[in-house]
């Protein structure tokens, strides 16, 4: 019995083992793809089913299928469904953009920026000395629109919307603002804010107290150990003599960012240690100081503070006896390594697992705090002037009192008083 097999089947099954192969050769060995298909006959399986899937979707759908995306889908496809949480799979254009953002430096509008509640754009930190902060843009502004188009109007919405701040150096963007004062007054105010190349500010701090010091890394870059020396530097020449760090919504970054940032507090030793598949482990971020930083330390997490923030909160605790202080961090506990492949598209893999010297493994469980504290629901700490925190930032009062405890008030002696006021009546 002969078969037919139509020339867009045929070009369709080609396709789908060409990409198959990608993947298989490009993001995991063909020696572990082996080990997890164990026979020929769950190998047949799995391609039986995307040509099968191929077939119904080439026959039935009604539209034109897009090769490269297919492509693409597929391979995003597998890589969420091999069961890692943190694996991802980038396009070349992706991978660029997120190097670039861990470089630090950047070509943007100068703010941070996140979804409000009715749908637009609520910007929630501008950066010091960027085109939005030379423009008068501030952090609680909700933008309504962009270049004369409602946010909500876009045909993406938001995604679209947002998209438009991506943009080449020199290039204009018109923001339409929604401004909240502070006596309840709303003021609409438009913007032209050009895009231009900044550093990024992910190191900040201030003395609380005249004694206290407070540090707060947003995110790890390459310029964000440059920022912390400085302002390491700033804070004991200004007099403190006891440290806050505060990791909340800190997501991480790569562990040599960790390792330079560690080196200005932690003394010489392994730090961080990476337990592979094949049972080996080996130190991953070794401190070279040949002494500490000597003073009390305090750090602030939250169930945002992952991956190496999180690890440079327990390397503080294991190390400086720092004490912690919020809620359980996020427990990403694996290091991701990059495979590259032959189309500039990169695969990020979870191959190893990390920890400091009292953390063990840490992976879904996370840090928990020395002093479990809550911030009130509705306090967002991006948005508190530096009076305020002090005064309402339940975590960070916490850390105060920690970190350097305030000596009692000293309570009258009555009787003392009297005595005196008795030996100054004979005296007389």
């Amino acid at each position: 019995m002969s078969i037919k097999v139509s020339l867009g089947a045929a070009v369709g099954l080609m396709a789908i083992t060409a990409a198959v192969t990608f993947i298989i050769t490009s993001n995991v060995t063909l020696d572990r793809f082996n080990q997890k298909i164990k026979s020929v006959s769950e190998k047949q399986e799995f391609y039986s089913k995307l040509s099968e899937i191929d077939t119904y979707s080439r026959t039935h759908y009604i539209s034109e299928i897009d090769e490269s995306k297919l492509i693409e889908g597929m391979v995003s496809g597998y890589i969420s469904g091999i069961g890692d949480s943190y694996a991802e799979y980038l396009t070349a254009e992706q991978y660029a953009q997120e190097l670039n953002e861990e470089s630090g430096v950047s070509v943007g509008l100068g703010f941070n920026y996140e979804k409000e509640n009715g749908g637009y754009i609520k910007i929630t930190e501008v950066v010091p000395a960027s085109s939005a902060d030379d423009a008068g843009l501030m952090a609680g502004d909700i933008i309504t629109a962009v270049n004369n188009t409602d946010v909500i109007a876009f045909a993406g919405g938001y995604d679209e919307a947002v998209s438009l701040f991506s943009c080449e150096e020199g290039t204009r963007v018109k923001l339409y603002i929604k401004r909240t004062e502070e006596d309840g007054s709303t003021d609409f105010i438009t913007y032209d804010v050009t895009a231009q190349r900044t550093e990024k500010v992910t190191v900040t701090g201030r003395l609380l107290t005249p004694t206290q010091g407070y540090i707060r890394i947003a995110s790890f870059t390459d310029k964000t150990e440059a920022q912390l020396k400085a302002k390491l530097d700033e804070l004991i020449s200004a007099g403190a003599e006891g440290l806050i760090f505060d990791l909340r919504n800190n997501e991480g970054g790569t562990m040599s960012m960790l390792q330079s940032c560690l080196d200005h507090i932690i003394g010489a030793g392994d730090i961080v240690t990476a337990q592979y598949i094949s049972g080996s482990t080996e130190p991953v971020v070794v401190c070279t100081e040949a002494e500490k930083l000597n003073m009390p330390m305090s750090v602030i997490v939250n169930r945002n503070t992952a991956g190496t923030a999180e690890l440079f909160a327990f390397a503080l605790a294991d190390n400086c006896g720092a004490h912690t202080i919020g809620k359980n961090t996020a427990g990403k506990g694996y290091s991701q390594s990059v495979y590259t492949c032959s189309d500039g598209s990169v695969v990020k893999l979870s191959t190893a697992i990390v920890t400091t010297a009292n953390s063990g493994d840490f992976n879904g469980v996370g840090l928990k705090p020395e002093f479990d504290v809550s911030i009130p629901e509705d306090m967002d700490i991006t948005q508190l002037s530096d009076e305020a925190a002090v005064l309402t930032d339940t975590q960070l009062i916490k850390a105060m009192e920690v970190t350097i405890p305030q000596p009692e008030a000293a309570v009258p002696d009555e009787n003392a008083a009297e005595e005196a006021a008795s030996s100054e009546g004979a005296a007389e």
